[in-house]
């Protein structure tokens, strides 16, 4: 004789009771208060930035007047090596220096920084100091820069240093904090030293994050370095502020093309080294 089957009981079903499957969204008393919040920060926000639809409709002539003042490039500016062939290859080579040594003091730092590696009492007072440079902009630090040092891609590259660092050691120190910590405790239990567990346990998990972070960075430099060349940090900015000054516009679209053609060339490298990483 068969023995009959048991049916084991049934799981409920997580998508049969989810709030949305019943065609009538349960919200709640919290879901509401917080609509209402959010809806209230955006009105507050709208009304304080004097944001007007009517108005940019209105200025919309004279947005295309501008735009139509763009075109036709002036193509033979492309061969101008004092104004665009010299600070396209300062430009590059800003964003390269400034992350570069941004990389180099943000690793330490983010050491530092890490919940996981460093005492409490360590780990505060580095995140407080990183804070404060994450807190001021590249054109701040470029106009310090500048008056410190004086004109030029110097100034520039110290602005995208002190501008950078604050934030890739942040990061760097958020992937650290993110890895598997099993690794780490298992080298600590066979005696390793703290140098040996961040060697070997600690920077191979982290390494791939970081190194996405440091490209993504390098892109961030590229477009910040025309800011710090509007006032003063060398490179294709200090010509976008000098053509605008002197109403060049088939000039300044001659760097605009420039500018949309390293970020896309940046972005195309950075895609192509991090889709290799993972």
């Amino acid at each position: 004789m068969a023995t009959p089957s048991i049916s084991a009981p049934l799981s409920p079903d997580p998508v049969k009771n989810h709030p949305l499957a019943s065609g009538s969204p349960r919200i709640g008393g919290q879901g509401i208060l917080t609509g209402a919040i959010t809806v209230a920060v955006i009105a507050w926000a709208w009304n304080g930035t004097n944001f007007s639809f009517g108005e940019l409709a209105s200025n919309i002539p004279n947005m295309w007047h501008f735009v139509r003042g763009l075109f036709p490039p002036r193509w033979d500016y492309f061969t101008n090596y004092d104004h665009v062939i010299e600070p396209t290859i300062q430009t590059i080579q800003l964003s390269i220096m400034g992350t570069i040594f941004a990389v180099i003091l943000a690793f330490p730092l983010g050491l530092l920084a890490s919940r996981n590696l460093s005492k409490p009492w360590v780990y505060q007072a580095v995140r407080a100091v990183l804070n404060i440079f994450r807190s001021i902009p590249e054109i701040v630090w470029a106009l310090i820069f500048v008056s410190a040092v004086g004109l030029g891609i110097f100034a520039g590259t110290l602005a995208l240093i002190a501008g950078s660092v604050g934030s890739l050691s942040k990061v760097f120190a958020e992937s650290i904090e993110a890895i598997n910590p099993r690794p780490v405790e298992a080298m600590e239990a066979v005696g390793a030293t703290q140098v040996q567990q961040v060697s070997f346990a600690v920077l191979p998990q982290a390494m791939t994050n970081m190194v996405s972070y440091i490209l993504l960075y390098w892109e961030h430099n590229i477009r910040a370095s025309f800011i710090v060349g509007f006032v003063g940090g060398g490179g294709l900015g200090f010509e976008l502020n000098t053509e605008l000054s002197l109403f060049k516009y088939h000039e300044f679209m001659v760097h605009l093309i420039i500018i949309v053609v390293l970020v896309t060339i940046a972005d195309r490298i950075s895609a192509t080294v991090r889709k290799r990483l993972v």
